[in-house]
C-alpha cells in the first residue's frame, strides 16, 4: 500500500477522513446508524466522484453490474420458458398430441400472473408502474431518483412474467432495470441530481446494449428517448457504459447478430416507392397498437373498478386470457422471436402472419394491462415484421423484377412500426442495424423510418410513454425530452401583491398611483374580485393626452379582451404568449369564478425558468466540488 501513499493529495485526504472519524466518534450523541451514514458522506465528500475521470469509473461500476443483470435475466426467462413450453406447437397440428396440455398451456401465464400479483401486493406494496414512462416521469420530476430496490422487483416480476407465457417484450423492462441500477448507485454515491440523471441513463443504454447486442443503439435510446440530452458531459459516461454493458453480455451470449438475416439491398430506385407506402402502412400500424393497448387496459381498470377485484388477481386473469388465445399461436408468447426469424428469411405462413399481426397488442395488453410486466420492443417488432412480410409477399408477387424477396420488407417494416409507436427513428435505425447486421438495407430503413413516424405523429399525439405521461400531467417536448417549463405551475412564479382597483374607481386615483408607484400597469376587478380588464400605458396615454370627464370611473377606461392564464395553467404555456405578443404582464385567474388570483411579469417567467434550467443541467454542489478539487 505504500505506492497509494506517495501520491500527496490521496495521502492528505486520507488524514483528513481518520481524523474526522475519530473526532465524530468521540463527540458524537446518536445512533451507530446515523455514525455510519455521517462517515460514509464524509468519505464520499473526500473522494470528491462527482469529478470527470472518477464519474467515468462509477459508469464503468454500473455498466458491468447491468451486464450481469442482463444475462442472468436472458438465461433465466430461456430456461423457466424451455422447461416450461418444450415442444409446444399450435393446436390442431399434428405435432400436438399430448391433450393434456391443452387444459394446462393457458394456466402456466396464469399462474405466472399470480405469482406476479402476489409479490407487488405482499412485497412490493405497491401496483406496478408503466415501465419507461416511469424512468422519463424519474427524470422529469424526481430528479432521476428510482426507489432503490425498484431494479430487483422489476427483474424478478418480469422475469416470472415473460418466461411464464406472458405477452410483453423483455427489452425494456431490462433497460428499466438497468436505468433503476444506475440510480440506485448514485443515491448511495450521494450525486447530484444532474449526475444522477446521467447514471440512470448509463444503465439504461448498458441494459438495453447488453440484451440487444446493440451498444450504439443503446447509447441513442439513453439520449434520445430517456434523457433528451446529447451534451459531451451526458454522452460519453453512457458510452462507456453501454460498451461494458455489451462486452460482459458477449462474454456469456455469444457476440452474433440477434436476428439471422440473408442479404437485402434496394433491388431498384422505384422500390422506395414501395417502401414509403409500407412507411405509412407502418405509422398506421403504430397508432392501431398504442389505441388498441391502452383501450384493452383502460377497460380492464374499469373492471376491476366495477367488481371489485382484488388487484394481485388482476395479472392472473389478464394471464389466463393470453394463455386462452396464445395457446392457438404459441408465435404470441413474448419470450418467442421464432416468427421474426421466419419472417425476415420469407418462410412464415400468411396465417401465422395475419394471427400474429392482430392480436400481439390484444396479448400485450392482457398481460401488462392488468398488471403483469413486459416491454413494447419485441412486440412492436413482431407486428412490424408481420407487417412488412405481408406487403413484401404482395408487391413481390406483382412486381418480382424491380422489388426485393419479403423478407427485406419484413425487417424494414419491423423498424418502421418501432419508429412510428417510440417517434425515435435514428435510435430504431440504429439498433435495427446492430441487431441484424445488415448495412445495405439501411436506406429503405431509414426512408420508412422516418415516414413511419411522421405518419404516426400527424394521425395520434401520443407515443407509448408520452400517453401515460400526459395523464399524469408530466408534459413533454421534443422527442420524449422533457419540458421543465411544462412541469411549473404558474402559481409557483406569479406574484400576490399588485396594484390592483376595482371598476368603480374613479380615474384621478389611477391616475395618481401613476405617477407615485413603479407599476405601469393595474388591474381592474369587481368588488367581488372577478376580473375585468388591464389599464395600461396605452389607456394612461389616452387620459393623459385628452383629459379625463367628470365622473369617469375605471371600467370607462379598461381594455377588456386581454389574455389571461389560468390557475391551472403551466409556466410553458405563459412563455409562449410572452414571446409572440407585446404582453409583459399576464393576469392569473381562477378558471371557473375568474377571481384574479395574481400576476405574472415577463422578465420574472423567464428568470424563473432560466434558474430551473441551470438548477436541472447542473447542481449548484456539483460546481462547487469541481472548484475545490
Amino acid at each position: 500500500m505504500s505506492w497509494l501513499f506517495k501520491n500527496s493529495r490521496i495521502k492528505r485526504r486520507v488524514i483528513v477522513l481518520t481524523y474526522l472519524i475519530l473526532r465524530k466518534s468521540r463527540y458524537f450523541k446518536g445512533s451507530s446508524q446515523q455514525f455510519v451514514r455521517m462517515t460514509w458522506a464524509s468519505f464520499l465528500a473526500q473522494l470528491n466522484l462527482n469529478q470527470d475521470l472518477p464519474f467515468l469509473l462509477v459508469a464503468v461500476f454500473v455498466g458491468l453490474v447491468t451486464g450481469y443483470v442482463a444475462v442472468i435475466f436472458h438465461d433465466a426467462i430461456k430456461i423457466i420458458s424451455s422447461y416450461l413450453f418444450y415442444g409446444t406447437t399450435a393446436l390442431g397440428l399434428p405435432t400436438f398430441n399430448n391433450y393434456l396440455r391443452i387444459f394446462l398451456l393457458p394456466l402456466i401465464p396464469a399462474l405466472g400472473g399470480l405469482i406476479v400479483g402476489l409479490y407487488n401486493a405482499f412485497v412490493v406494496k405497491a401496483r406496478p408502474e408503466h415501465g419507461l414512462p416511469s424512468v422519463i416521469k424519474a427524470v422529469a420530476q424526481k430528479n432521476g431518483k428510482i426507489p432503490t430496490k425498484n431494479w430487483i422487483h422489476k427483474t424478478i416480476t418480469s422475469v416470472v412474467s415473460i418466461g411464464t407465457g406472458g405477452g410483453g417484450g423483455r427489452e425494456a423492462p431490462i433497460a428499466q432495470v438497468g436505468a433503476s441500477i444506475g440510480s440506485t448507485v448514485a443515491q448511495w454515491l450521494k450525486f447530484s441530481p444532474g449526475r444522477t440523471r446521467t447514471l440512470l441513463g448509463c444503465g439504461a443504454a448498458a441494459g438495453l446494449a447488453a440484451v440487444f447486442n446493440a451498444p450504439i443503439g443503446g447509447v441513442m435510446f439513453a439520449v434520445e428517448v430517456i434523457l433528451g440530452d446529447f451534451s459531451v458531459k451526458t454522452f460519453s459516461p453512457i458510452v462507456v457504459a453501454a460498451v461494458v454493458g455489451t462486452v460482459l453480455s458477449r462474454s456469456y451470449l455469444g457476440n452474433y447478430p440477434t436476428f439471422q438475416v440473408p442479404e437485402y439491398s434496394l433491388v431498384s430506385n422505384t422500390e422506395l416507392v414501395f417502401y414509403f407506402i409500407l412507411g405509412v402502412l407502418a405509422g398506421l400500424t403504430a397508432v392501431l397498437f398504442i389505441r388498441t393497448f391502452y383501450f384493452i387496459e383502460e377497460h380492464i381498470q374499469k373492471i376491476e373498478k366495477r367488481f371489485r377485484i382484488p388487484a394481485w388477481l388482476m395479472p392472473a386473469i389478464g394471464g389466463l386470457l393470453c394463455g386462452l388465445i396464445s395457446m392457438w399461436v404459441p408465435e404470441l408468447y413474448g419470450f418467442s422471436y421464432e416468427v421474426i426469424n421466419k419472417a425476415l428469411i420469407g418462410q412464415e405462413s400468411w396465417e401465422n402472419m395475419v394471427a400474429v399481426y392482430l392480436l400481439k397488442p390484444v396479448v400485450v395488453a392482457l398481460t401488462v394491462g392488468s398488471g403483469g410486466s413486459g416491454g413494447m420492443f419485441a412486440p412492436t417488432m413482431k407486428m412490424g415484421a408481420m407487417l412488412g412480410g405481408m406487403f413484401g409477399k404482395v408487391v413481390n408477387n406483382l412486381f418480382p423484377a424491380i422489388t426485393a424477396a419479403s423478407g427485406a420488407y419484413a425487417l424494414v417494416g419491423m423498424g418502421a412500426v418501432t419508429a412510428g409507436i417510440m417517434r425515435a427513428p435514428l435510435t430504431v435505425i440504429l439498433i435495427l442495424f446492430e441487431v441484424t447486421g445488415q448495412y445495405e438495407i439501411v436506406l429503405p430503413i431509414m426512408f420508412a423510418a422516418v415516414t413511419s413516424a411522421l405518419v404516426a405523429r400527424l394521425a395520434y399525439p401520443y407515443t407509448m410513454e408520452t400517453y401515460v405521461l400526459e395523464k399524469e400531467n408530466v408534459r413533454v417536448g421534443f422527442g420524449i425530452a422533457l419540458t421543465i417549463a411544462g412541469n411549473i405551475s404558474v402559481l409557483e412564479v406569479m406574484q400576490r401583491k399588485f396594484v390592483k382597483f376595482f371598476d368603480v374607481t374613479k380615474v384621478e386615483n389611477i391616475i395618481d398611483a401613476f405617477y407615485n408607484t413603479r407599476d405601469s400597469h393595474f388591474f381592474i376587478t369587481t368588488p367581488e374580485g372577478t376580473f375585468v380588464g388591464i389599464i395600461g400605458l396605452d389607456e394612461m396615454s389616452l387620459v393623459l393626452k385628452d383629459g379625463i370627464f367628470p365622473g369617469m370611473i375605471a371600467d370607462d377606461l379598461v381594455k377588456k379582451n386581454v389574455t389571461v392564464l389560468y390557475d391551472t395553467s403551466k409556466l410553458d404555456e405563459a412563455l409562449k404568449i410572452f414571446e409572440i405578443s407585446e404582453y409583459s404582464t399576464l393576469p392569473v385567474v381562477e378558471y371557473h369564478s375568474r377571481k384574479l388570483l395574481g400576476i405574472l411579469k415577463q422578465d420574472e417567467a423567464f428568470s424563473y425558468y432560466r434558474k430551473q434550467m441551470n438548477l436541472i443541467g447542473e447542481d449548484a454542489g456539483e460546481l462547487a466540488d469541481q472548484r475545490t478539487a
